[in-house]
Order: structure tokens, then sequence, then C-alpha cells
């Protein structure tokens, strides 16, 4: 057992203490934190209002679009500052105002046509036309404008029809054990996502460091040295356990930043509910998953590196391994929509797949505890017999060069004495 932990010790070592290990550990939490903070951000912070002029050739569709225009609001304040174009030959006025946009004074302007009405149709020419929240802005006052120019005509009043056709304010406010919270702007579905995908690129990435390294060991035939005073059963071991620690050291800190993140993200964004939860039982459950989804798919990658000689041989045998968290990420839709259904219930209790759809899970509802467990319980019975597996596989592959071995010969290795 001693030399066990040998290995895994130096194994340990010599990732943390890589630049690239330091790098990832320390961006990875940053990258995260803007991903998730950014987007809350420039929804608040939309700069100043857009000077935009109403070149109305319509005849009187003007003075209707400005009021709609001057009514729509951001935070308490106006959006827009709406100005008449004005009179004369308009081929003349396009040509002055676009001449104060190329300078500075103008963001663009709005064109009515003569036909607008019946159209149903507007222009805006913009120094800037990406911005897709104000043009969203922009268009709802142009139609609402439209609509009650033609309500008017109907006999109706436009106040009146809007007062009785106003859109339903829906709140999704979401009930967990800890008590009810307002969910805006998607956060639960941003949080679900980020997650996923964190687990996602994290068991790949180590798993492949497991390939990666027995690949190198093998190759500069270090490996030859240590088995001669180490059983391969106990150096395959102290590998997983080694490489497995390095990996749950990043992946503690990133928790802990994660939680501290959502912590104080709300407090300093000020927007309580569009910030997402992140309980510190989810906390426990993100790094449990990793650990078992570390040594299921790890093992399998470790088997990979001692049957092939190079990185290119062991292409063609990672992608069947890499399979199932594919296929987790294709079903991550469905499981969001419907975590409660029979068939996200079933696809989470696969093991190859339940380190990222059990949790995914457990992000948008509660499961029952008996199906968290069952999970768990056959994860551990899958890493058990593919670690036994990979072992053997191990022990036979990590000595042999030359030719890249079928995939029957792999499998007769397992059951060679």
């Amino acid at each position: 057992m001693s030399r066990v932990f040998a290995v895994a010790r130096r194994e340990y070592l010599e990732r943390v203490r890589s630049k690239a290990f330091l790098v990832s550990t320390i961006l990875g939490p940053t990258l995260l934190a803007g991903f998730m903070i950014a987007p809350i951000l420039l929804t608040r912070q939309r700069g100043r209002p857009l000077h935009v002029a109403v070149l109305d050739a319509s005849g009187g569709l003007g003075a209707d679009v400005t009021q709609s225009l001057e009514r729509r609001k951001v935070d308490g304040r106006p959006r827009f500052i709406v100005e008449t174009a004005p009179a004369g030959p308009p081929d003349q006025v396009r040509a002055a105002l676009q001449a104060r946009m190329v300078g500075g004074d103008l963001d663009g302007y709005l064109s009515l046509s003569p036909d607008a009405l019946e159209r149903s149709a507007a222009e805006y020419y913009g120094r800037n036309v990406s911005n897709m929240m104000d043009l969203q802005l922009m268009d709802k006052a142009v139609e609402e404008a439209l609509v009650s120019r033609r309500l008017a005509g109907a006999g109706l009043d436009p106040e009146r029809v809007r007062s009785l056709t106003r859109r339903v304010d829906l709140k999704t406010i979401r009930v967990t054990a800890r008590g009810a919270r307002e969910d805006r702007r998607g956060a639960s579905f941003l949080l679900s996502l980020v997650l996923m995908m964190l687990l996602y690129t994290t068991l790949a990435i180590w798993g492949a460091a497991m390939m990666n390294g027995v690949i190198e060991e093998k190759a500069n035939r270090v490996v030859e040295v240590v088995v001669s005073s180490l059983p391969a059963s106990r150096l395959f071991a102290g590998k997983l356990v080694g490489v497995g620690a390095a990996g749950l050291t990043q992946f503690v800190v990133w928790a802990a930043c994660l939680g501290a993140i959502s912590a104080v993200g709300a407090a300093g964004t000020g927007a309580t509910g569009a910030w997402p939860e992140l309980s510190p039982s989810l906390l426990v459950a993100f790094v449990v998953f990793f650990v078992l989804g570390y040594f299921l798919y790890g093992s399998m990658y470790a088997s990979i590196g001692a049957a092939v000689n190079t990185t290119q041989e062991a292409q063609s045998l990672v992608f069947p391994v890499m399979m199932p968290l594919i296929l987790s990420v294709v079903f991550y839709p469905l499981v969001l929509s419907a975590p409660d259904s029979a068939l996200s219930v079933a696809l989470s209790l696969v093991p190859f797949f339940a380190p990222l759809l059990m949790f995914l899970r457990m992000t948008t509802v509660s499961p029952p505890a008996w199906q968290v467990a069952l999970s768990m319980l056959m994860m551990l019975a899958a890493i058990a017999g593919i670690t036994w597996a990979a072992a053997r596989i191990y022990r036979v592959g990590i000595l042999m060069y030359g030719k890249r071995p079928t995939f029957p010969e792999i499998v007769r290795w397992v059951g060679r004495p």
C-alpha cells in the first residue's frame, strides 16, 4: 500500500506543480465568473439613450411613433431621445441626417414611407445596427404606433384596447427545500448548462491526462524499470489515484469559487432572482459526481494508453469511450425539459450517463433520494468492474510494443490469468 501511495504522490505533485495546472486552476473560475456575471451586467448597463430622428413621409404617423418611442424606458429611464426631422426634399433631408450621424451628433433616424401604415413597414438607418435589445424596443414602439392608428381608424380607443390586451407578467418562482426563489432571465437554465458542461470538460480533460501519462511513460520505457519493482496493478492504482487527486484538487477549487461567486453575485449585481442559486448540497454533489465519473472514465482511458504506443494510435480507441459523454450532452435538452419523465430517470441511472445526467436533474429538480443513491451504487459497481478489467489490460499492455493490438486481442487480455 505504501508503494501505491508513493506512485500516487508522485503523479499528484508532478501535475499540481506544473504551470499549466496553476494557470487553468486560476483561469477557470475567472472565466466562469465572467461568463455568469457579464450577461447580467450587460443587460443593466446599456449605455446612453439613443438619439434618433423620425423622418415622416406618411403624413401623420410621425407624432404617434415619436410618442411611442419616448414611452420606452429601461430601469425607469427613457431609452430614446427623439426629434423630428426637418422639412425639405427627402433626399436632402436624408443626406443632412446621415452627415449628422457621421459627425456623431445623431445615432440614427427612422424613416416612415408614404405607405408605411398599409405595409406595416419602416426603415432604420443607424451607426450601430447590432444593438439588438434597443432595436427590439424600437420595433415594438413602431408596431404599437401603427396598431394604434389602425384602431383609431376603426373607431376604437387605442388606449382602452391597449389596457384590455396588455401582456401578462408571468414570474417564475422555483420552489426547493430551501424555500421559494424567483428565477429570472433563465438563471436556473444557465446554472444547469454551465455546471454540466464543466463536468463534461473536466472528465474529458483529466481522462485524457491519465491516458497521455501512460503513453508517455510507455514510450520512454520508464515503466519497465518501475514494473520491475512494483506490480503493474499497483502502479495502475497509484497513477489512477494520483491523477484523480490532482483533478479533484482543481475541481474543489473551482467548486469553492463557484460557491463564492454565487454567494456574492446577487448582491454585487443587485439583480435578485437573476442570479442562479448554488446550494452547498449541490456543490457537494458536483464534486462527488466528478470523482465517480473520473474513476469510471479514467480507468478506461488508462487501459487505452496501455494498449497503444502513440497518441495517434489512441484516437481510434478514444471515440467509443467518449461516446457516452457525448450522448449525455445530446440528451441534456430532453432531461432538462422533463427531468422527472421515465426516459430521463432511466438515462440518469445508466452508469455511463449518470455523472452528467443525474447531476443535471439535481440542478433542475430534487430527485428522490433513492434514485440518487441508486445511480451512485450502480456507478460504483460499474467502476469496480471497469477498474478490474482496465487493470488487467494495463498489466499486459504496458509492456507490449510494436503492432497496435486489435479490439479482440484487448478483450482476451482481460481473461488472461
